[in-house]
């Protein structure tokens, strides 16, 4: 009796013993498969970072047609390039769009001269789902930010000469105080309305040409103008616009950078006329917006 009672209980120390061996092969069989890191489906945030590291999300747009200034020679195609703006301010919302907006029909017209002189750039904002479109020089790479007041801008560089560049900048209704002095700066006959309201000129622009496209309305806000060519022989040249508005003041420019010797003058012009004409940029709505609505 008692040696059947010691092979059962044997019997079970052996299964027990079996038991334990089997979970640690099991266990150790577990831990050294690659199963993988668990992921969890990305955020707005994290398709935003992706995006900022390729500098532009994903799009198949590359080409845009303007109308030709010579009726006869139909559209003029230029390249298209998308950049997105790296944001310095926190929306206080998680929601980031990442939908390039549809570019509207261009009622811009180019000369066919401009058709390997210039390329379009949609700057893509994310944080508003929306962007703008600007014109600038062939082959001038464009970095794009907002800053934390909420202004914003663009800036163009040349790879090849990249002491040249042309930069956009907007207030974007955020610092009246910067917009004043903007505008007493740029629109001299408004520097004593600038000191006036606390924001003296100190160092005045020193302009070779400036004039105000019009006596009324807009053109009458919109000034171009070239300074004077600093002791490298470089020349800056540009375009502004201001706004008044129950936010305050609203101030925007454009302003190129190069030498005196750089055989550009109807590209130059060429990209001024598509800032005055539009006031600024040309601004692309957001496509979900009456979805959000």
């Amino acid at each position: 009796m008692k040696s059947k009672r010691r092979g059962v209980r044997n019997g079970w120390i052996l299964t027990s013993i079996l038991c334990v061996v089997i979970v640690l092969v099991l266990l150790v069989g577990y831990k050294g498969l690659d199963w993988g890191t668990p992921t969890t489906p990305p955020t707005s945030t994290n398709a935003q970072t992706n995006n900022e590291a390729d500098n532009k999300p994903s799009s198949t747009q590359e080409i845009i047609e303007f109308p030709s200034s010579d009726p006869d020679n139909g559209q003029v195609i230029i390249p298209l390039h998308t950049t997105l703006a790296q944001l310095n301010i926190d929306s206080g919302s998680e929601y980031v769009n990442t939908e390039i907006p549809p570019i509207p029909e261009m009622t811009f017209a180019l000369s066919q001269d401009m058709k390997s002189q210039v390329e379009a750039t949609l700057v893509y904002r994310p944080d508003i789902g929306g962007g703008y479109l600007l014109l600038a020089p062939a082959g001038w790479q464009a970095t794009a930010v907002v800053g934390a007041n909420g202004s914003y801008g663009v800036t163009f560089q040349d790879p090849n000469h990249p002491e040249q560049n042309m930069h956009y900048s907007d207030t974007a209704w955020t610092c009246v105080g910067c917009a004043i002095t903007a505008i007493g700066a740029y629109f001299p006959e408004k520097a004593e309305w600038a000191d006036a309201l606390g924001f003296t000129i100190n160092n005045p622009l020193k302009f070779s040409e400036q004039h105000i496209l019009g006596t009324a309305g807009a053109e009458a806000r919109t000034v171009r103008y070239t300074l004077q060519a600093d002791a490298n022989g470089y020349q800056d040249e540009g375009a502004a616009y201001y706004d008044k508005g129950e936010w305050g003041y609203l101030f925007r420019s454009i302003g190129i950078h190069q030498a005196q010797t750089s055989p550009q003058q109807e590209v130059v012009e060429t990209l001024m006329k598509f800032f005055t004409d539009n006031h600024g940029p040309l601004f692309i709505a957001d496509p979900n917006a009456e979805k959000l609505d």
